[in-house]
């Protein structure tokens, strides 16, 4: 079986994680922390205001593909 791999990338708070999560088969590893003060200043929260946590490393998902088989890594 051939592996496929992906990688998604953007900016703070634009879906990537909830891309992953939306998209895999399997429950998503995932490295979500609180946000703290220490990205006050950095971290823009514009659109996002409700936003209570970030990926802190990446996020790990996988999808199969029946024909041809292959799995894809999130």
């Amino acid at each position: 079986m051939a592996e496929l791999k992906i990688v998604i990338a953007g900016g703070f708070g634009v879906g990537k994680t909830t891309m992953v999560a939306t998209l895999s088969e399997i429950p998503p590893l995932t490295t979500e922390e609180i946000l703290t003060t220490a990205g006050e200043g950095i971290d823009d929260l514009y659109g996002v205001a409700g936003k209570s946590t970030t990926t802190v490393a990446m996020d790990f998902g996988r999808i199969t593909f029946p024909s041809p088989d292959r799995t894809m890594i999130l």
